[in-house]
């Protein structure tokens, strides 16, 4: 079997450890590489809530810092109300339109939120992808969302959104 750890993993696994025992998660970001010729979108994940048994939670689509900050407060929230957020679960935080969560799958695990496994050496955790609407509320996988937002790439094992 291939070590799949990156070399400096024991002193990234320090950085972890202590971002995660001060407020409960961290948030990984993951930008494309610059000279990459068909770069994939940037993309963000928490690390620290399957130590709670509650889903990490993924971003799809953009790396800026407002969503680091939302996915913290969305860490906290679940942590706090001590239960995940559902498949198609919606959670309002005060915006025009709620924030969708859906169960990524093996896909969220396996080609996004990759380090919560080599974090918590497991093969299997929940990820929810939180899914961003656009402004007229509607969300990626639905007819009539605002390009921006349609190109959210959607791993629900549910498929078209009935909301």
């Amino acid at each position: 079997m291939v070590d799949a750890r990156p070399k400096n993993w024991g002193r990234m696994r320090g950085v972890l450890e202590e971002k995660i025992a001060a407020s409960g998660q961290v948030v990984q970001v993951v930008r494309p590489l610059v000279d990459d010729p068909s770069p994939d979108p940037p993309f963000m994940y928490t690390i620290g809530n399957h130590a709670h048994a509650l889903p990490e939670l993924l971003i799809i689509g953009t790396d800026h810092d407002s969503f680091v900050h939302l996915l913290n407060r969305l860490g906290r929230l679940q942590r706090d109300r001590g239960r995940g957020f559902a498949d198609e679960e919606l959670v309002d935080i005060g915006n025009a339109h709620p924030l969708r969560m859906v169960d990524a799958g093996s896909v969220g695990r396996n080609e996004y939120a990759t380090f919560v496994g080599l974090y918590y050496s497991a093969l299997e955790y929940e990820v929810r992808q939180v899914l961003l609407p656009d402004s007229q509320g509607r969300w990626p996988d639905t007819p009539g969302c605002d390009v921006a937002y349609a190109r959210q790439r959607v791993l629900s094992k549910v498929g078209r959104s009935t909301h």
